[in-house]
């Protein structure tokens, strides 16, 4: 599962790292707590060239109880291709979410220690992700869910799961619009190499997602990096 994340590079890095114009990224701010239903942006293939759009985190699924809306801010690989609320955008509207890190949890429902996980290289990590709802008339943006498979070694003993984490080809090949073959896309729908992340804790500050800043990348009293290897 993946339900909060980070992005806190420097403008000029991101339109150079995702190959956008600069014009696209005017109104980006670095984040440190990016949590459901706030706002974010995507990437997506445009005429072969990446394009930027302002989007909501969480798909819209059917409605639920008493017609409340629902929202799913992660798609399971296992079974994307053949859920409902998933299976058009499989097909047709495939993008790539950039971050620096995201954060799970592990320990006691008590004591929960939240962790920032990110590249070992500090590079910026590429979510493989869904989107849907174009912008409408009244200036609502699109959304996006994040793609999770199993965890590998680094992060099972966290999480049983993981986002999908794409190399800067595979993210080029899983947002080509001309792909359409189910079996070639769900072959980049893998977990990521076991030496390519760190595991850092966190400040207990990312509990809140009122919470911003770079003090939540840093735990009080904690000043060891973890790597697990296996």
């Amino acid at each position: 599962m993946c339900s909060r994340f980070s992005l806190v590079e420097e403008r000029d890095f991101l339109t150079a790292r995702l190959g956008v114009s600069a014009v696209s990224l005017a109104n980006y701010r670095p984040r440190y707590n990016i949590a459901p239903r706030q706002e974010h942006f995507i990437v997506r293939t445009e005429y072969e060239n990446r394009k930027l759009l302002r989007a909501k985190w969480g798909l819209l699924c059917t409605p639920g109880k008493q017609g409340r809306e629902q929202y799913s801010i992660n798609a399971r690989t296992e079974s994307v291709e053949i859920r409902p609320t998933f299976a058009e955008a499989f097909t047709q509207r495939r993008c790539v979410i950039p971050a620096s890190g995201f954060y799970e949890w592990a320990g006691p429902s008590y004591a929960r220690q939240p962790y920032w996980i990110h590249r070992r290289d500090a590079d910026l990590l590429l979510f493989a992700g869904l989107y849907a709802n174009e912008a409408d008339d009244n200036g609502m943006p699109a959304s996006f869910t994040i793609l999770t498979c199993a965890a590998n070694q680094t992060l099972a003993t966290i999480h049983d799961r993981m986002p999908v984490i794409l190399s800067d080809r595979d993210a080029d090949d899983w947002m080509n619009p001309l792909e359409k073959a189910p079996l070639s896309l769900k072959q980049l729908l893998i977990p990521a190499p076991e030496a390519l992340l760190v595991v850092q804790p966190a400040s207990l500050l990312v509990n809140s997602v009122k919470n911003e800043g770079p003090e939540l990348l840093a735990s009080r009293g904690i000043k060891q990096q973890l790597s697990f290897k296996f």
